[in-house]
């Protein structure tokens, strides 16, 4: 069988990045950045407040003393006044600092303070104690502080946060040079499907895996274009992938990948190139992987899953998420990468002979479940049916596959495990 990294290579090794295009923010998030981004404006953009309270000189500012009150300056405005020695001018938090004043002496340091930011400005204001030793720049924003004009702003290769593209709004883009957001085709095959929700006649089952890939592609950051083929046809199955192939940058099937008279996904694309193999691991023994090309002759990659669900499930988190985030453009990591050291925090046994993907429960050190991942990481295995590839109901409260390798067949508390945390 074959080696689990060797298939992660071969399969992470399909993908190139998607192309780079100008994308609106709002499309952007989660993407990354295919070129340096540079600030078109600087931040801030002009010298400005950063209190409620009044523009003055620092220097005729004394506790007790009035000071005339000449204008009145709202966020969004500006004092079209000049600033004269020895008088003040009401501002608002953001608004900019009239040429002359060199520092804000908020409104809670002035006499009255309720009372002077009533609708209409105060014609007087008498500074308090808490003033005294105002010094100029004190509560004010410098242009370009933050970051000058044709500054470089965000380098190519960094994944857009929310944080980013407010960023990218401040320095007064409206779009974002990026990988394309990938589109994930997706096809469960076999005659024994139904919808979600239909009755089941004898032999059939819902359509669970549909969802599944469905909403893993989503959870990723990428976009699912599903294609249900409810039939064990050929002609079926590459009319699908036909369909899908122009307008996905990847296809994922589940099911028709093993050795059965009926199995599809390998009777359709091992004459197109499709490798399938058997890799030794539990659950997901048998993987297909390839490169189809559309109608344009383009190269889509393909992967192949078992068709249980916790196989599908293990497989996707293994293989479908690295060769996703290739093609978000994201940096390459290596199949161990993907695990942390754990300590077993209860004992199973299993079968030895392939590398089990058991999924499991991190807890924290009273045995609580955590979403957190504790120091050192322990983990429980989510079910007593183990690493079954059918058992979907528990799979809903695994946050990790812990591996167990491939000679071991008992695992006792406090034996050292690597997990993959979720």
């Amino acid at each position: 069988m074959k080696e689990i990294s060797q298939h992660y290579a071969d399969v992470v090794a399909l993908a190139e990045p998607t192309r780079i295009a100008n994308v609106p923010l709002d499309e952007a998030r989660g993407l990354v950045l295919g070129a340096d981004v540079a600030a078109r404006f600087a931040i801030p953009p002009f010298t400005n407040s950063a209190m409620d309270g009044f523009a003055v000189r620092a220097g005729d500012v004394t506790p007790g003393c009035e000071l005339p009150v000449v204008a009145d300056i709202a966020a969004g405005n500006h004092s079209e006044r000049p600033f004269a020695p020895g008088t003040a001018q009401r501002i608002m938090t953001g608004a900019p600092l009239p040429e002359g004043a060199d520092a804000i002496l908020q409104v809670e340091f002035t006499r009255d303070a309720a009372h002077n930011m009533l609708t209409e400005p105060p014609a007087t204001i008498v500074p308090t104690e808490a003033a005294a030793g105002l010094t100029r720049g004190t509560h004010v924003r410098t242009a370009g502080e933050d970051i000058e004009a044709g500054a470089p702003a965000f380098a190519k290769g960094t994944r857009l946060t929310p944080a980013h593209l407010a960023a990218l709004a401040a320095l007064g883009h409206a779009e974002a040079p990026v990988h394309e957001r990938p589109r994930v085709g997706i096809i469960a095959t076999g005659d024994e499907l139904v919808a979600p929700g239909e009755e089941l006649a004898a032999g059939h089952i819902p359509d669970s895996n549909s969802v599944l890939l469905r909403h893993l592609v989503a959870e990723a950051g990428a976009t699912p274009v599903p294609f249900t083929c409810h039939s064990d046809t050929v002609e079926s199955f590459l009319k699908g992938i036909r369909e899908l192939l122009d307008g996905v940058d990847m296809i994922v099937t589940s099911g028709g990948v093993s050795a059965g008279a009926f199995d599809v996904v390998k009777a359709a694309l091992a004459s197109l190139g499709v490798e399938f193999t058997k890799v030794a691991m539990q659950p997901g023994k048998p993987q297909g992987y390839g490169r189809l090309a559309d109608s344009t002759g383009r190269s889509v990659p393909i992967i192949c899953l078992p068709g249980n669900p916790v196989s599908v499930f293990v497989s996707w988190k293994l293989f479908g998420d690295p060769i996703l985030a290739h093609l978000f453009a994201l940096p390459e990591r290596s199949y161990e990468s993907l695990f942390r050291p754990a300590i077993a925090a209860a004992g199973w046994s299993r079968k030895p002979g392939r590398t089990q993907f058991l999924p499991c429960v991190l807890n924290d050190d009273d045995g609580v479940p955590t979403t957190t991942a504790p120091t050192p990481l322990r983990v429980v295995p989510a079910t007593a049916g183990g690493s079954m590839s059918h058992l979907i109901a528990a799979l809903p409260l695994a946050t990790g596959l812990a591996r167990v390798p491939a000679d071991v067949a008992e695992v006792h508390v406090g034996d050292p495990v690597d997990v993959l945390v979720f």
